[in-house]
């Protein structure tokens, strides 16, 4: 959800959607913009959006409305994974350590253009976001985080860039999501890439829209070589295909 306010007054503002804290970011003198992802499990139905807007501590405005969740109609598959990659002792405190990684929302915004597709045409999406998940015949109450990118022709690698500017957030391997990369765009928004053979930036470094930032592999918890690929918005992942905007088409 993309929350965007005109004013003629300087604002602070403050909003909760679905018990999140929306984020407003100053897009122009006087304009005001928040982006807010939906999980990808919440229950569909009814919930509360809520904005006040105050200028020196005194409320000028208020605004609630109930807003629709409605149910994403997802695919499912099973998947045969190493056991070890699927317990929870090691899965829970694997994507706590995301979640801290992707919660602050820096104050600038980096990426100025439409986000790029993180890999060369042509494009071979194996797995789409939000497709339920059982692993080793296990219930379908897992649910695919991004796209996975395969390779379309049978060469063993190829390069993953840069979406849009940003700054490396993180840059390590974990069990889990393998070799990772973690890139900070501002305002909240994140993107992520996992199970990569090399990861050629580090931590700190500001990275271009196009910019090379490592080599697909098969590291961590995979059955073949490929690239998940992660956007996040506000602490919540979102499907990446709509932040792609048809660049991988």
């Amino acid at each position: 959800l993309t929350i965007r306010i005109q004013s003629r007054a300087a604002l602070e503002i403050h909003g909760v959607l679905d018990d999140k804290d929306l984020k407003f970011f100053k897009e122009s003198e006087n304009d005001y913009v928040a982006y807010q992802g939906i999980h990808v499990l919440a229950e569909p139905g009814l919930t509360e959006l809520t904005i006040i807007g105050e200028n020196n501590g005194k409320t000028l405005f208020s605004y609630d409305q109930m807003i629709v969740i409605e149910e994403g109609n997802y695919a499912s598959e099973a998947i045969y994974v190493d056991p070890s990659t699927i317990d929870p002792a090691v899965t829970q405190p694997e994507q706590e350590k995301l979640e801290t990684i992707v919660s602050p929302a820096t104050q600038t915004r980096y990426w100025t253009t439409p986000f790029l597709c993180p890999v060369e045409k042509p494009v071979c999406i194996k797995s789409w976001f939000g497709t339920r998940r059982s692993y080793n015949d296990g219930p379908y109450n897992n649910f695919h985080s991004g796209l996975d990118f395969g390779l379309c022709a049978p060469e063993n690698t190829f390069d993953i860039y840069a979406s849009a500017d940003g700054v490396v957030a993180f840059a390590e391997p974990l069990t889990v999501r393998g070799k990772m990369t973690v890139i900070d765009h501002g305002w909240g928004i994140y993107t992520a890439v996992y199970h990569q053979s090399e990861i050629n930036v580090m931590v700190g470094e500001h990275v271009n829209a196009g910019q090379l930032i490592g080599l697909i592999g098969d590291t961590g918890r995979v059955t073949g070589p490929h690239l998940h690929y992660e956007v996040w918005v506000n602490g919540t992942q979102v499907d990446p295909y709509e932040w792609l905007e048809n660049s991988c088409d």
